[in-house]
């Protein structure tokens, strides 16, 4: 009987203990969310005040903070792939279109419903496109937006650019003559 008492409270203590210690595991993480998302605020606002320059030191602190964050908190559904878009189009903005890629593939497959997942989807595409001149790449890209959002403002934006995507410099401006004039 002695021993069923022990056990007991035994087990009773090591809860309570445990209760104790997701509480405050539970508040040192807010904590650590809140210092984080005050960092990249911080930042952003150094880059704010630079006019958003790329060789700003701060654009690869902050990229690495909007992926810390994104790596810590991924079920903060707001934050998280807004951090990814951000740290995405800082990436194109320092000539790192590799990277920027990466990132857009990223949150396409963890946050597919994302509400920007299809601007997200025309900008590797157009990443593709215009940084690494990778025409084949971009109209796969291009055809998947418009197969998985179909009717969107930018599954229109990819259609109307798989029709010029192979044209020359002279031909592109033939067509777009030929559409204002038309348009007239």
């Amino acid at each position: 009987m002695r021993r069923l008492l022990f056990l007991l409270s035994l087990v009773f203590i090591l809860a309570a203990c445990q209760d104790g210690t997701s509480e405050s595991s539970s508040k040192e993480n807010t904590d650590r969310q809140t210092a984080l998302i005050q960092e990249i605020d911080s930042l952003e606002n150094v880059l704010e005040n630079d006019q958003w320059r790329p060789n700003n030191p701060a654009v690869p602190t902050l990229m690495q903070s909007y992926t810390k964050y994104s790596e810590l908190y991924p079920g903060d559904l707001e934050k998280s792939p807004e951090y990814l878009y951000k740290s995405a189009a800082l990436a194109r903005s320092v000539q790192l279109p590799v990277k920027a890629i990466k990132i857009y593939d990223k949150i396409l497959v963890d946050y597919p419903k994302w509400m920007k997942a299809p601007e997200v989807a025309f900008l590797l595409a157009f990443t593709y496109d215009e940084d690494l001149k990778e025409p084949d790449l971009a109209k796969e890209a291009y055809q998947k937006l418009i197969q998985d959002f179909p009717g969107d403002h930018w599954a229109v934006q990819a259609e109307q650019r798989l029709v010029t995507i192979d044209m020359s410099d002279d031909e592109l401006l033939e067509f777009l003559n030929s559409q204002s004039q038309s348009d007239s």
